[in-house]
């Protein structure tokens, strides 16, 4: 089934209030298609082979639905489409490339978060499951009313079906609100997954970003926060694992408009096999965000000779009294700390990966949910070879 096939089902199924408006994205998608690599944003990463792709209509879903996680609520989603519940067809509000217009064209269901003023809300997981040959597009929408406070999980599998997905999560955090946001990304290895997050921070609130991409034949997601009036704080960390043939391209964007604004970034990168890696961070200090304090550190292991990691920090600075640094490093595991693990009696495999999984855990750490925490772990964990013989020495790692 093509894109154009796709949207005709779709745009039948709309109520008429809402076909107008899908027509105007899909017209959008259909004049600027995917983008380009001439594209700075996309140099490395080449989306031209989705344009001749084709996807069936409909699959069942192949994949087990795992365990609910301690303490939490769970909202799970298969092909795009919500397993209970109403399906609610979402506004689509942000359509400003191809992926967002596609995205905003073909959505047929999503989360509606609204948390009231001064009220918190329980944590919530948000499981997305993808089989078969298709194409899913869930567009979410998360609204922090000023005092309110929520914690949510979008978590993203797929078993080795060439899936295409696309997802866009709009946040709205009020002021003095916060958001504590999770993702695990963790499809298929012939799945391709596009995802957008756009976050706009108001006075004195505050979103604290933890993400984890552990693979797919080709994955990109954007990161986008505006931090947009005084005492706005973001942190925004993530650990990017890539192996075999994989590709992982992530772009971050923390814009500071106002003053007085706050923001952290700190990101690991874990790159094995053929993998490739991007990186592209981008902080933005605009005139009127005086007394900024902004750092961004990046740090990458290259497991293996043949991968590879494009990593770019970028910092502009308009205003004239902040705080800023930015830096980034690439390397290999130090030949020195594995010996003196081994020296104490571990093998060579089980003390380099727990170099790895420590390596990695300065990120994971910022996660204070217990039960996300270890899922986080744990997924990590399955990736590294051979896990299942130094489970014991992790957990004691961590502790």
């Amino acid at each position: 089934m093509s894109a154009s096939l796709a949207y005709l089902q779709v745009w039948q199924q709309l109520p008429e209030a809402l076909r107008a408006q899908r027509d105007a994205v899909w017209r959008h998608f259909e004049q600027h298609g995917f983008p380009r690599v001439s594209e700075e944003d996309w140099r490395y990463t080449d989306l031209s082979a989705l344009n001749d792709a084709d996807y069936a209509a409909d699959a069942s879903v192949s994949i087990t639905t795992p365990a609910a996680l301690a303490g939490w609520q769970r909202l799970v989603f298969c092909n795009g489409e919500r397993i209970e519940g109403a399906v609610q067809a979402p506004q689509a509000t942000l359509a400003d490339d191809g992926i967002t217009a596609l995205n905003a064209a073909l959505c047929r269901d999503g989360l509606n978060l609204h948390v009231g003023r001064g009220q918190q809300s329980a944590p919530l997981h948000l499981l997305t499951l993808d089989s078969g040959r298709t194409m899913s597009h869930l567009r979410h929408r998360v609204v922090l009313e000023a005092g309110s406070e929520a914690t949510l999980l979008i978590d993203t599998r797929g078993d080795d079906s060439a899936t295409l997905t696309t997802s866009v999560l709009e946040v709205e955090i009020g002021a003095n609100a916060h958001l504590r946001l999770l993702r695990i990304q963790d499809i298929g290895t012939s799945a391709t997954d596009l995802s957008r997050t756009q976050i706009r921070v108001a006075r004195d609130a505050r979103v604290e970003y933890v993400g984890l991409d552990l693979g797919g034949a080709l994955v990109r997601h954007d990161l986008n926060v505006q931090l947009a009036e005084p005492g706005a704080q973001a942190q925004v960390h993530g650990v990017f694992a890539p192996s075999g043939r994989s590709h992982v391209d992530t772009h971050t964007r923390i814009l500071h408009q106002a003053p007085h604004t706050t923001s952290r970034e700190i990101y690991r990168g874990l790159v094995g096999g053929r993998a490739h890696a991007v990186f592209n961070g981008r902080i933005v200090v605009e005139k009127a965000a005086q007394k900024t304090d902004s750092e961004q550190n990046l740090a990458s292991l290259l497991l293996s000779p043949g991968a590879e990691i494009n990593a770019k920090p970028e910092l502009e600075i308009y205003a004239d009294d902040v705080k800023c640094a930015h830096g980034a490093t690439c390397g290999q595991l130090d030949d020195m700390a594995i010996y003196y693990l081994r020296s104490r009696g571990l093998d060579a495999d089980t003390a380099r990966n727990l170099l790895l999984f420590a390596f990695a855990h300065d990120v994971l750490a910022h996660v204070i949910d217990d039960a996300a925490r270890q899922e986080m772990e744990r997924r990590l964990a399955s990736r590294l070879p051979g896990s299942a013989a130094y489970e014991g020495l992790m957990e004691g790692l961590i502790a």
